[in-house]
């Protein structure tokens, strides 16, 4: 999620205050992990307006925003590996996709 506008981004922080351990437990999957990394992203350097900061999910809360993704050699797009590689890498990252639309799917 790039760049969300302010009000879709207090809605996901909102969810994930809400959610939580669910996108720590998303993002620390072992095939999450093992697929993209790690969540990465900008993020702010203390915990938003409106969030504690001894909010459990602190350290999700500061995103805004939110990356994981996989860079792959140029070879690949022309191996017979390429589909496959690419459905896993985006069944991998599917969960964390949904996790961060839900809140944003009323609108």
């Amino acid at each position: 999620m790039w760049a969300p506008q302010p009000p879709q981004l207090h809605r996901v922080r909102e969810h994930i205050a809400e959610t939580f351990p669910e996108i720590r437990q998303l993002s620390q999957a072992t095939a999450f992990r093992r697929q993209v990394g790690v969540l990465e992203g900008d993020r702010l350097t203390r915990v938003p307006r409106g969030f504690s900061k001894d909010d459990p999910a602190a350290e999700y809360l500061k995103h805004y925003r939110f990356v994981a993704g996989r860079e792959f050699p140029a070879s690949l797009a022309t191996s017979t590996e390429f589909y496959p590689t690419l459905l896993r890498t985006f069944r991998t990252l599917m969960p964390l996709i949904r996790f961060l639309n839900e809140p944003l799917a009323d609108n």
